[in-house]
């Protein structure tokens, strides 16, 4: 049976030749049979086809700070008419017309998913609840993208002489110019890693409301030009149903999660003793049930006269955001939409465009019209928000990102162009303006967009600058449940008292899939859409309880960030600047077991902690809790002696670690010992008198606190360094060490050895599992100020820095021993 058509690959006026019924697969190469020549080979071949062609050509691009939507599309045109599909027989055997249908069918349930998946990531209240910039900038993009294109399609109708079918396609062309679809602008946000960023968070509310405003419009308007010549009557009758399908999503669906979700949380709470801190996992009949919505919300919108992709997306903003069944969902089909069919249904878009059938005319024309497009946007953003007190360069970051296209545009130029009301030559134009567009504004955002640059204060947040009665306010993060006596015990032992109080935001980790925005929410056990986590509990309680013990000099606040661990550290950076931190603490990405061996490896943690110690506002401290392999007795219910090691070498990350020992020693129940290790032979060194002189200072402000010891230890070199510290006594709960020490030559050679940088030479010697200590270790950086080095304060001359909440007493210093090992006590007489 064959049906005359217009080949949309390349091949002009071919008839399509229906599938035989017999041959969906195939029979085998050993029978003579082509098994390119049955529809499910034919189908794979594709598939694998267009994943390693997108994915090579965004490992070439990757260089050029190309986007991933961009590499997809070229990895269309590679494969279409544009280059190897030139070649008719290369057309014929691996795309021919024949499997068109079945691969965009695919392509097209993938996309489905794609956009429902979209949706449940998204904060819907921002759609209905929006900030004022937001509003003022969404309604300016929508008055101007409308307004200013019309009027320069009519200049066009009146003063050229166009040719008949790019005037029939020009309107269209003008019209997709003014979309801001929050998918797109999602999709880029993430790529850039700025979607948790002051101008990703305004973008996204920005797309979000105008896409309530431009929807609403479209949806209406569609539905009386489809209508139209049927009768008044027939047209409300199309409108009333879009809005009864939209309407029937929101209240009907988002009421029966609602209900299941408070239910699910009075009648299934997970077991006390869980360590998950992620969504509790949703019952496997319901997430059928919301594919099956899925499904039902897709095929509803087919047969109201909307085109598929209204349902899904609806749908996935009525899913309540960060739900257990919205992230049930998506991490069932996330790798493999997002993976496989979503980029296939891109590579289409490029396997349909034909760049030799393209007029240097109907260029001419198109260019200029995306070109005044773009102009308008920036425009009609800048403006706004400079109005709205955003700064220029965010400003005009904005409007670069509102000027992303990809998946809405696409979606809208395969539909004309399956309607027929646009040739292939205009869909050419069109698809290559998206490739172009969006490959010329993501450089330019990398470029002109630093968001690490906004949590450099300055001023320094430290716990050694940290001034005498003032508040000292610590981030502390948690990453499982089993961290929580560990950092307990760090915070006891911080020394709250009411000279001194102690601020603590407790940040609890939640790691989900359902959610593209990060939410960090100030913790509420009785949340309602808050994941059913009964771990948040215990954390929180074990918090209260520390503060209740500390009263009038100890406030906590719990919050929980959910998003992705690859985002989280932009949140925590935020909320230790909004708070201005001196101290955070960070979980390290390796948990032990009881038995002392290595429990568990998170890598994304690991990430994490890189980044928030090249971003940090503050200085930070990495805990490697071996509370399991200990016991950890906590220090607020026991009256047993914490004792802590400080190891000094030298460099400003050491004098952080001696200022929070030296904070930790005023403590009843802690006891600190320095340890200072120095090189045989280099009596006389500078670093040495830099150090001798910073340590003294620190013991005449702890004079008299029989609970301060000293120690010195000689060693020859760096293999004598290591041994002595992999074999140190295990009499302590907590050995504190700063990450750099500023090239020691105490330290030759060890940089080898390193397994993890992130903590420095001595720190990766303590968390070894070759070490045999079994306290837990905390490694300090000291903040970097914005165009400093690290370590730069170490070699300041004015000595005053080191010491702000002690008095400096007049008193001689002590002379050095030349013992290897010497413990010094200091009770103010014996000095």
């Amino acid at each position: 049976m064959g049906i005359p058509r217009m080949n949309s690959i390349g091949l002009k006026n071919e008839t399509v030749v229906c599938h035989n019924p017999t041959k969906i697969t195939s029979e085998g190469i050993w029978n003579g049979m082509n098994p390119l020549s049955s529809s499910v080979p034919l189908l794979l071949a594709q598939l694998i086809l267009i994943t390693l062609t997108s994915k090579a050509v965004e490992f070439l691009l990757r260089p050029l700070g190309q986007a991933s939507i961009v590499a997809q599309i070229v990895g269309g045109l590679v494969l279409g008419p544009s280059a190897l599909g030139h070649v008719p027989k290369i057309a014929r055997e691996l795309f021919p017309q024949r499997g068109q249908i079945t691969m965009e069918t695919i392509a097209t349930f993938g996309l489905t998913v794609f956009l429902f998946s979209m949706g449940v990531k998204m904060d819907s209240s921002l759609m209905f609840r929006p900030e004022k910039a937001a509003v003022t900038i969404a309604v300016s993009l929508l008055v101007f993208t409308f307004i200013i294109p019309l009027l320069i399609v009519f200049l066009f109708f009146m003063n050229l002489n166009l040719e008949p079918q790019l005037k029939q396609s020009l309107p269209l062309l003008v019209s997709s110019q003014t979309l801001v679809a929050f998918p797109a602008i999602a999709c880029i946000l993430a790529e850039l890693k700025i979607f948790n960023t002051e101008v990703g968070r305004l973008a996204v509310a920005v797309s979000m409301f105008y896409d309530v405003l431009a929807l609403g419009l479209c949806a209406i308007g569609f539905s009386f030009a489809e209508t139209m010549h049927q009768g008044v009557s027939k047209s409300v009758a199309a409108v009333l149903s879009v809005f009864g399908l939209i309407f029937g999503i929101v209240i009907l669906v988002r009421f029966v999660l609602l209900r299941f979700l408070a239910s699910e949380k009075e009648t299934s709470p997970l077991d006390s003793s869980s360590q998950s801190t992620g969504p509790c996992p949703a019952n496997e009949v319901h997430v059928t049930a919301i594919i099956v919505m899925l499904l039902l919300s897709t095929l509803a919108s087919e047969m109201i006269g909307q085109h598929y992709f209204l349902g899904p997306m609806i749908l996935g903003l009525a899913v309540p955001n960060a739900s257990p069944l919205g992230a049930a969902v998506v991490s069932k089909f996330d790798t493999f939409v997002s993976g496989l069919l979503y980029p296939t249904f891109l590579a289409i878009s490029g396997l349909k465009t034909d760049i030799y059938h393209v007029s240097i005319k109907q260029t001419q024309t198109a260019a200029i019209v995306v070109l005044s497009g773009v102009v308008i946007k920036i425009v009609a953003v800048v403006i706004p928000a400079i109005y709205e007190d955003v700064p220029f360069q965010e400003a005009f970051v904005l409007s670069l990102v509102m000027n992303a296209r990809g998946l809405n545009e696409l979606v809208i130029y395969n539909l004309v162009l399956e309607d027929q009301k646009i040739s292939e030559e205009q869909f050419t134009l069109m698809v290559i303006s998206v490739v172009l567009v969006t490959a010329t504004i993501t450089p330019f955002i990398k470029f002109l967009y630093h968001p690490s640059r906004k949590f450099n204060p300055m001023r320094k947040l430290t716990i050694q600058h940290h001034k005498k009665d003032t508040e000292l306010r610590i981030v502390a993060c948690i990453h499982q449940q089993d961290e929580v006596p560990t950092i307990v015990n760090l915070l006891e032992a911080t020394n709250a008292s009411v000279e001194t109080p102690v601020s603590v935001m407790v940040v609890v980790l939640v790691e989900v899939v359902g959610s593209s925005a990060a939410m960090l929410l100030s913790y509420r056990p009785h949340r309602t859409l808050e994941p059913c986590i009964s771990t948040n509990n215990h954390i929180s309680n074990a918090f209260m309880q520390y503060e209740r013990q500390n009263p009038g000099y100890v406030s906590v606040q719990v919050f929980t960030n959910m998003s992705h661990l690859g985002a989280m550290h932009d949140d925590i950076s935020r909320l230790a600047a909004d708070k201005r931190a001196n101290f955070l603490i960070l979980p390290f990405h390796k948990q032990w077991a009881i038995d002392g061996s290595i429990a568990n490896i998170n890598r994304p943690i690991r990430a994490m902690n890189r980044k928030l110690m090249e971003w940090a506002p503050c200085s930070l401290g990495i805990l490697i809790d071996r509370g399991p392999v200990r016991g950890s007795l906590s220090i607020l219910n026991t009256r047993s002696t914490y004792r802590v090691a400080v190891l000094f070498i030298g460099g400003s990350d050491d004098i952080e670690s001696l200022a929070y020992g030296a904070r930790m020693v005023r403590h009843e129940r802690v006891e600190v010992t320095v340890i200072r290790f120095l090189l045989l032979g280099r009596d006389n060194s500078r670093d040495r008198k830099h150090g001798s002189e910073t340590i003294a200072d620190y013991r005449r402000a702890s004079a008299g606190n029989e609970r301060f010891k000293y120690l010195e230890e000689l060693v020859k070199d760096g293999v004598g360094l290591a041994e002595s510290i992999r074999n140190m006594d295990n009499i302590y709960d907590l050995i504190i060490v700063g990450k750099n020490h500023e090239n020691s030559p105490i330290l030759f050679g060890l940089h080898e050895w390193s397994e993890c940088p992130e903590l420095g030479v001595i720190g990766d010697l303590l968390a070894s599992s070759d070490a045999e200590t079994t306290a837990s270790v905390l490694v300090i950086q000291q903040q970097h100020l914005a165009g400093s080095t690290s370590g730069a304060a170490y070699f300041q001359t004015d000595r005053d820095m080191f010491i702000h909440d002690e008095p400096i007493y007049d008193e001689p210093r002590s002379g050095r021993s030349s013992n290897v090992s010497i413990s010094i006590s200091i009770d103010g007489s014996n000095r």
